[in-house]
């Protein structure tokens, strides 16, 4: 999950995502950053993600990411 991480705070460096619930929700990612988001995730694991894929419930945590990409034959090792 380090990867993930890596991809949110080459964006939004300013907060540690460790240590929050709901991204959206608690104001740490808007609209404008889900996108930067879906966009640097398909360049990071060399996937596509449907236009589907762009809700703020799969982008609420690291977790919900994980999953979005694990749905996507992205595979984690930890």
């Amino acid at each position: 999950m380090k990867k993930i991480i890596d991809v949110l705070k080459s964006f939004r460096p300013e907060y540690d995502f460790e240590k929050y619930d709901d991204f959206v929700g608690e104001g740490l990612l808007d609209s404008v950053d889900l996108q930067e988001l879906y966009a640097a995730l398909e360049a990071e694991y060399e996937i596509e993600l449907a236009g589907t894929d762009l809700l703020p419930q799969n982008f609420r945590n690291i977790e919900t990411i994980r999953e979005l990409l694990e749905s996507r034959d992205v595979k984690f090792e930890d």
